[in-house]
C-alpha cells in the first residue's frame, strides 16, 4: 500500500486535523516557508533577506514566526528564486480513480 503523500496525512497535517478546508495549502505554505528560513540561513542573510526577497523585515519577521495565512504559494516561490533557489512544478499523467497531489521535494526528502 502507498504511503499517503505528508500533505494528505492527518498525522503529519496538523491543519487536516485542525478541518481547515484548505489544509493541503497551509502544509505547503509551511514547507516552503521552512525552506525560506532553512535558505536564509545556509546563506547567512539574516539581516539582509529582507531586503534581497523584497519585502521589509518585519514583514519577513512575521512570515518566518509562522503568520503566513495571506502569503501566497507563488509569493513564497518567488522569495526562494531570490535567493537562487531553483523550483520545478511538474505535472505528470493522471492515475484513473485516484485524487492527483502537490509534493515539494528536495534531493534528501519528500515533504508532502
Amino acid at each position: 500500500m502507498a504511503k499517503a503523500p505528508a500533505a494528505k496525512d492527518p498525522a503529519r497535517n496538523v491543519w487536516l486535523q485542525l478541518g481547515f478546508p484548505d489544509a493541503e495549502e497551509h502544509f505547503l505554505k509551511a514547507e516552503l516557508v521552512f525552506r525560506l528560513d532553512k535558505a536564509i540561513k545556509s546563506l547567512s542573510l539574516t539581516q539582509r533577506a529582507a531586503q534581497r526577497i523584497g519585502v521589509t523585515q518585519p514583514e519577513l519577521s512575521k512570515i518566518l514566526g509562522g503568520k503566513f495565512t495571506e502569503v501566497s504559494l507563488e509569493r513564497l516561490m518567488r522569495f526562494l528564486t531570490a535567493l537562487g533557489y531553483h523550483i520545478e512544478i511538474k505535472i505528470g499523467a493522471r492515475t484513473a480513480g485516484k485524487a492527483g497531489e502537490v509534493t515539494v521535494r528536495d534531493g534528501r526528502r519528500t515533504a508532502a
